[in-house]
């Protein structure tokens, strides 16, 4: 008797979210997938809003996304393996990205499975088994009284980790009397226009908007514990150590120096964050996920799947690789290991990361060296499958340095792939 379909959830269609509907629709197993997402079109994180705290639903607004993006990887590690680029520069726009996402489900005629203008409120197991399925709890955001629940045999978790803020506590914040933000809800630099800034954090974010805003206020102090970006900047971006408090109207950074300032924008990140998943099932200590295997797999649930966890990787093709391997769980072509072993996997990646110097909340980061490749040789050899191009891990290294020093104009620079050990610059 042939094996009755199996209803899966995914939760969100950004770029996870639309590599796990194309995985389960390319298995040999019969799947009938169900995506719920909360904005009103494909695109997850690259779903510009105009709004940056409640949208026009009344719902808090997703999306950190700002007008005048441009991404900081080429678009060769931004694509899936089965939908090229169209021509042209290598770097791309914002609404690019988005249009290339909206493409990509329309190709493959993804949308007949998204519940768009959803918001999942509650996912929550059937029964104590490691294959129980799952009741998820949602409403339309138009209208949110009517609660609505389905059952699925398993559960794809896919809604990134752009949205809760990490929002550091400073002395004497409360004094200030100018406005205070976080990246989160920054979209156009006009609005400080001949005005005294200070961006906390010094990531891609920060020094992008730090050059955004440049443009149009008096001053930028780009605060950050870092040592000394090894870039040009604009005349009016400067550098400062870390804040040590606020005051009325001032800053005073760890070096006792002090300026007049009339913005505090933190760029300083976002924290990992399942809201629909109590904690009873999934716990988040210091960025750390816990209990997962390989940072994909629920160890106690196997039914409850995530592709997104690892952070500062080529997201686009590993995410895809993540979702293959997902899928792959989910036919039974990976068997997985008994439970303790799985415990002391996790365990053992987590005491080597802090060995080779990384701290806690660094259990899932991916940014420093081979880390990340090291990953998708890992969980490929696990799945049998393909490792990504080496030509992929090259070219992320050099845009890497050049984003390092390069940071006015790296974006200028255009690539080609030749060959899956090769990438070329071209003008």
């Amino acid at each position: 008797m042939a094996e009755p379909p199996k209803r899966v959830a995914v939760i969100g269609a950004g770029v996870a979210g639309l590599s796990a509907l194309k995985n389960l629709l390319n298995s040999k197993k019969d799947y009938v997938p169900t995506c719920f997402e909360r904005g009103s079109d494909v695109g997850g994180l690259w779903l510009y809003d105009k709004n940056t705290h409640i949208d026009d639903n009344g719902m808090p607004v997703f999306t950190s996304i700002y007008r005048d993006l441009i991404t900081n990887i080429p678009k060769h590690l931004m694509a899936f393996p089965d939908f090229p680029h169209k021509p042209g520069p290598s770097f791309l726009s914002r609404p690019e990205v988005c249009d290339y996402l909206q493409r990509y489900a329309d190709l493959y005629d993804l949308r007949k499975y998204i519940k768009m203008n959803t918001f999942v409120q509650d996912v929550r197991p059937n029964s104590k088994d490691c294959h129980t399925k799952w009741t998820l709890s949602y409403v339309d955001v138009r209208n949110k009284d009517d609660v609505l629940t389905e059952v699925f045999d398993a559960v794809i978790v896919c809604n990134g980790h752009h949205e809760k803020m990490n929002s550091p506590e400073i002395e004497g914040i409360e004094e200030f009397q100018g406005e205070v933000f976080h990246s989160h809800h920054y979209r156009t630099p006009e609005n400080f226009k001949g005005k005294n800034v200070v961006v906390l954090g010094a990531s891609f974010s920060g020094q992008d908007i730090a050059v955004g805003m440049s443009a149009y206020a008096k001053q930028v102090f780009l605060s950050h514990l870092k040592d000394t970006l090894q870039t040009s900047l604009p005349a009016n971006v400067v550098q400062k150590t870390g804040i040590k408090r606020m005051k009325k109207s001032r800053v005073v950074f760890l070096d006792d120096t002090e300026a007049e300032v009339d913005v505090l924008v933190f760029c300083t990140g976002f924290l990992t964050n399942f809201p629909f998943l109590s904690e009873d099932i999934v716990q988040v200590n210091s960025e750390r996920v816990t209990p997962v295997y390989k940072h994909i797999v629920h160890i106690k649930f196997n039914t409850l799947l995530f592709v997104g966890i690892p952070r500062l990787l080529s997201y686009f093709p590993q995410n895809f690789e993540i979702a293959k391997v997902v899928v792959a769980i989910l036919d039974g072509t990976v068997a997985l290991p008994p439970e303790d072993q799985m415990i002391e996997d996790a365990e053992n990646d987590f005491a080597d990361r802090k060995r080779e110097g990384l701290d806690d909340t660094k259990a899932h980061f991916m940014g420093d060296g081979d880390r990340q490749w090291r990953f998708n040789k890992d969980i490929a050899k696990m799945a049998g499958l393909d490792p990504l191009p080496t030509a992929f891990q090259r070219l992320w290294d050099y845009v890497t340095i050049q984003r390092d020093t390069k940071f006015l104009t790296f974006r200028k620079q255009n690539f080609e792939i030749t060959d899956t050990e090769t990438f070329v610059e071209i003008n």
